[in-house]
C-alpha cells in the first residue's frame, strides 16, 4: 500500500500488506505512521509478517553547501506549488532559474515551511539523516527520490550513495 497518511496505514494494517510511505508528503506523519504499522500489522494470506519502505526526496553531493545549491531547483518548484505561483504546464526550473529568481514573500514563507520535506546536505549528513529515519522509522528498505536538474550532479550523487552505503552494481 503506498500512502502518506493513517489512511494507508489504516488500509495496510487491515488488509495485511506492506506499506510504502512517501515521507516528502507528510513529514509530521511519518515516524508516527511506520511505527504504528508495526506495532498494529495483522498477519494475512499476502503476509505473515510487516514489510515498510519509506520514500525521501533526496539531494547529496559531496559538502552540504554544494547540495543547497543543487537543492535550489526543487525547493522553488516547492515553493511555487505551495504559495499558488506555479502556473500549469511550467517546466521544473533549472539551476539558474532557482538561483535568480526573486521569491514573493509568499514563495519564502511556502519555501521556509517546506524545508522539512527533504534531506539535502553532504554525504554524510544525508547518510546520517537517513540512517536515523530508517532506525527511527524501523523500516525495512529506504527508496530515494531525487530531483536534479545536472546530469552530473545526479551521477556523481549515486555514486556516493552507493559507496556510503556499500551498493553494488549487482543489487
Amino acid at each position: 500500500m503506498l500512502g502518506s497518511s493513517d489512511g494507508g496505514l489504516n488500509f495496510a494494517v487491515k488488509e495485511g500488506l506492506g506499506l510504502a510511505f512517501a515521507s516528502y508528503l507528510s513529514p509530521q506523519m511519518t515516524v508516527p505512521v511506520l511505527r504504528a504499522y508495526k506495532e498494529r500489522f495483522k498477519p494475512s494470506v499476502f503476509m505473515s509478517v510487516p514489510r515498510s519502505i519509506i520514500s525521501a526526496i533526496v539531494i547529496t553531493a559531496e559538502t552540504d553547501d554544494e547540495a543547497k545549491y543543487l537543492a535550489a531547483p526543487l525547493e522553488l518548484l516547492w515553493a511555487r506549488m505551495y504559495a499558488g505561483t506555479l502556473m500549469q504546464g511550467q517546466p521544473f526550473p533549472s539551476l539558474e532559474e532557482a538561483h535568480s529568481h526573486v521569491y514573493s514573500s509568499a514563495e519564502k514563507e511556502a519555501r521556509k515551511e517546506n524545508r522539512n520535506r527533504f534531506i539535502i546536505g553532504g554525504i554524510k549528513t544525508v547518510s546520517d539523516q537517513l540512517r536515523n529515519l530508517a532506525s527511527e522509522t524501523m523500516v525495512d528498505e529506504v527508496m530515494l527520490w531525487e530531483a536534479y536538474t545536472d546530469k552530473v550532479a545526479r551521477h556523481k550523487a549515486y555514486k556516493l550513495l552507493a559507496d556510503e552505503f556499500k551498493l553494488s552494481s549487482t543489487h
